[in-house]
């Protein structure tokens, strides 16, 4: 695990890498038909992106967050950085490239809380390898990041092993499609692996999954389930409560893994972290936007005492 400084929150730092997107979220009554306008009742803009949320999350926690990134230069990669910095995420190592940020763009619908997804790749998708060959990694505790780019990812993984920095990575899907042989090089020997519904479906047997790989842990989100964590040979589950509001779930998985991060460098046994996951990712359901709704600690601590969780599984053999 992370070293001396893991125990205490502000002493300990996260490393995000990864992508930063423009997000725009809108709610409106039902989608339109063809060739109809709808107004949107309500409406956020925001940075977003898989590390930039799950640094977000995490800094949220009261860990000092830095994050690894590129934009373009144009004025959305420009609002982009301000926004995280104003989000208590250290900025300096964004850097702009020529060309345009990534935009997301999220429709909502009020009537089933179904949403619709429009994204749009670019330069700001993740760092190329040439950079993080030469990233300083000095004082950093843990390194989260995607595969979104494997060859720069494995480029990552490999200084992370060789300095003796816990790794974690969100196994998206679209990562997925890179193929096995391209993710093992960034995969092996993970701290934690992030999976959502659809890639551990894609992968189907955790147990030769995380053998294959030799990953400690491996976290996979259900939904309105909660999250399950397991070692390959016994499982722990941890569900929300089965009422609530659900406004958006987009970046729920993000900050999860941020949340995760941020308690298991206080000191939190991957058990409670991942109560505190659930109980933080939940929240944040309850609030369109990616980050609207992503808690403090002070607010995921109060939800945890409150008892609102379902108590974790007993650990089991996983489902067959």
């Amino acid at each position: 695990m992370a070293r001396a400084r893991r125990g205490s929150p502000m002493a300990a730092m996260a490393l995000f890498c990864g992508d930063i997107a423009f997000d725009v979220a809108l709610r409106v009554p039902r989608f339109a038909d063809a060739d109809q306008k709808m107004h949107a009742f309500e409406n956020l803009v925001s940075a977003g992106g898989v590390a930039a949320n799950s640094a977000v999350a995490c800094a949220r926690q009261g860990v000092t967050t830095a994050l690894l990134a590129v934009v373009g230069d144009d004025v959305l990669g420009a609002y982009a950085i301000d926004f995280l910095a104003a989000r208590g995420v250290d900025v300096t190592g964004v850097t702009t490239t020529p060309g345009m940020t990534a935009v997301s763009v999220c429709t909502l619908a009020e009537e089933d809380g179904e949403k619709r997804l429009v994204y749009t790749s670019s330069v700001s998708q993740y760092p190329p390898p040439e950079r993080l060959r030469d990233a300083e990694l000095d004082g950093v505790d843990w390194i989260h990041t995607s595969c979104l780019h494997p060859e720069a990812a494995a480029v990552l993984a490999e200084r992370a092993r060789a300095a003796d920095i816990p790794m974690s990575i969100d196994l998206e899907p679209s990562a997925l499609a890179h193929g096995a042989e391209a993710l093992a090089p960034a995969l092996y020997e993970a701290e934690v692996v992030f999976l959502n519904e659809r890639a551990t479906a894609e992968i189907g047997d955790i147990h030769a999954f995380c053998a294959r790989h030799r990953l400690k842990l491996v976290v996979c989100t259900r939904g309105s389930h909660g999250a399950a964590l397991t070692d390959g040979s016994s499982e722990i589950t941890v569900a929300p409560p089965p009422t609530g509001p659900i406004v958006d779930t987009t970046g729920a998985g993000d900050c999860l893994a941020g949340v995760y991060i941020a308690r298991s460098l206080s000191g939190s046994d991957p058990s409670s972290a991942l109560r505190a996951s659930v109980a933080s990712a939940t929240h944040a359901c309850r609030h369109l936007g990616a980050q609207g709704g992503y808690p403090d600690r002070e607010t995921t601590d109060e939800l945890l005492a409150s008892g609102w969780l379902r108590e974790p599984g007993t650990p089991r053999e996983p489902r067959a």
